[in-house]
């Protein structure tokens, strides 16, 4: 059976068979280094306890703002509202702005496959996000109202 090291002490607990083990058996090199050079108990909790009291005191992340509409926007939300429609009509005026997005990503894609300083994870989240414009189209235009 292994026998715990040094650094067992400083919090890194794991069990085989209910035994407690070497924490650094296993460990990639540098990142041994990087727990040697940690001072001894800083946020490394000593038990499966410790560290649950740690993610219950750790402080609340903060919600997402919420986007505001601009002044455009609430206005075309506003007649929305307004406006008597049926679903049918809802329907078309949801795939227009669906078909109207979807063209607009398509546009940004075209002209960021050109540009050689392009980021290819940028062409990747927006190409992305055009397929799920083209999906959301297809699905609204799937939807039978009658």
């Amino acid at each position: 059976m292994n026998k715990p090291s040094d650094s067992a002490g400083r919090g890194r607990y794991r069990f085989q068979g209910g035994k407690p083990v070497d924490p650094a058996a296993g460990v990639h090199p540098e990142m041994a280094a990087d727990q040697a050079d940690a001072p001894q108990g800083v946020g490394i909790p000593n038990t499966p306890e410790e560290l649950i009291a740690m993610q219950e005191n750790k402080p609340e992340r903060p919600e997402k703002s919420e986007r505001q509409p601009s002044a455009k926007a609430k206005q075309v939300l506003d007649l929305i509202k307004t406006l008597a429609t049926s679903a049918a009509e809802d329907q078309e005026i949801a795939l227009t702005l669906v078909r109207r997005l979807e063209s607009f990503h398509d546009e940004v894609v075209a002209e960021m496959k050109d540009d050689a300083e392009a980021k290819h994870s940028l062409i990747a989240a927006w190409a992305i996000d055009a397929d799920r414009l083209m999906h959301c189209r297809i699905f609204l235009e799937n939807v039978d109202l009658e």
